[in-house]
């Protein structure tokens, strides 16, 4: 079998990325002839393994909205790879440059519901008539939550099939020490890390982040609190870090290429990830490497994230407004996080990226074998 993946990349950075790039890599080892398409700047043509392909499609450099163009550019010109495919797999928004061709099986998997970030009514609904016409005409169509799943068959009228993004544990196990790993990170041994992995942006709740993480500071004089991420809101940030007087206690990380984002989840205690809004109803991809990391975590109640994340099996759920509750629940997660880790890693195992891929497979195989 021939699967055409839109888009690929064997350098991921977003959650589209990893999703594409994970599922190459399982096809591709179960014997599956993957060719991925990657929009870029130039052509070029790179043999990541036996049975995945990478093709570079050179388009015009157009950043913002324009980037549509690229994307229905890229198409064009690899029109004729997806036509000799025996499936061809649209991710999220990109799904739009192939809807309308004929190529055959044609699969998308509805990464988020745009719809579901949007506090305006009328922009709400624009979204989920955009929706209901771009998703048409494939073969079949995954979800991989029933929050997005409920959007969908509500709005786009059509009935998808709920596969879960996966989660690599094998790939976030190390082989280092965590004493080697914290020395180069620049931290003590015995530093306790609260790990944020996300955008400095409004919406993720990072204020109240460091104003909870201050009466953690209060409790555990060791405790640290890291912020891998970058984002407009850095220098405010790093004001308020500046007013509370927690310099040299909350540190600001470039973030890590996507195969090294496995060290710092294996030095930090508990995950945090305190937003909100911003979302499409899709769980955070920080959250699910933090699962399979082993690590308590704590979400807003009011995110996707409580999906993946039960009060006091795997971590907790809080109301980020309430400084004392995200502290307290940070405070537990560090008391309880052994036990809480290790119910992390057992709800990860659900996740695993060889379910995830034979459960498409499966899929793949009943769209091909159909007539």
């Amino acid at each position: 079998m021939k699967v055409v993946l839109f888009p690929s990349t064997d350098k991921p950075w977003d959650g589209i990325e990893a999703y594409s790039f994970e599922l190459a890599k399982r096809l591709s080892k179960k014997g599956i002839e993957v060719v991925g398409i990657r929009i870029g700047i130039k052509n070029n043509v790179k043999a990541i393994n036996d049975n995945f392909t990478l093709i570079d499609v050179k388009t015009p450099n157009f950043q913002g909205k324009l980037y549509a163009l690229r994307i229905l550019i890229s198409s064009l010109k690899t029109l004729k790879i997806m036509e000799n495919a025996d499936i061809v797999h649209g991710i999220g928004g990109y799904y739009a440059g192939i809807e309308l061709f004929p190529i055959g099986k044609k699969v998308v998997t509805i990464i988020g519901a745009s719809s579901l970030r949007e506090t305006s009514k009328i922009k709400r609904n624009f979204r989920r008539l955009y929706m209901y016409f771009i998703y048409k005409m494939a073969s079949a169509y995954i979800v991989p939550n029933e929050i997005i799943m409920n959007e969908i068959k509500k709005y786009v009228k059509i009935n998808p099939i709920l596969i879960p993004l996966g989660i690599d544990i094998e790939g976030l196990k190390i082989n280092e020490s965590k004493s080697e790993i914290k020395a180069k990170f620049g931290f003590n041994d015995d530093d306790i890390i609260i790990l944020y992995l996300g955008q400095l942006v409004k919406g993720k709740r990072l204020p109240e982040l460091i104003r909870a993480f201050q009466i953690v500071l209060n409790k555990i004089p060791n405790s640290k609190l890291v912020l891998v991420a970058w984002g407009y809101l850095k220098d405010y940030l790093q004001s308020l870090v500046n007013e509370l007087r927690l310099n040299g206690k909350v540190f600001f990380m470039n973030p890590l290429p996507y195969n090294q984002r496995k060290y710092i989840y294996s030095v930090s205690d508990v995950f945090v990830m305190l937003g909100d809004s911003f979302g499409d109803g899709g769980i955070s991809s920080a959250v699910l490497d933090a699962l399979g990391s082993g690590l308590p975590i704590v979400v807003s109640k009011n995110s996707p994230n409580y999906l993946v994340v039960k009060d006091g099996f795997n971590g907790y759920t809080v109301n980020p407004e309430d400084y004392n509750q995200v502290a307290n629940a940070i405070l537990k997660s560090i008391v309880n996080g052994k036990e809480l880790g290790k119910n992390s890693l057992c709800v990860a195992k659900n996740f695993e990226w060889d379910i995830v891929s034979n459960k498409t497979i499966e899929l793949y195989e009943t769209i091909y074998s159909s007539n």
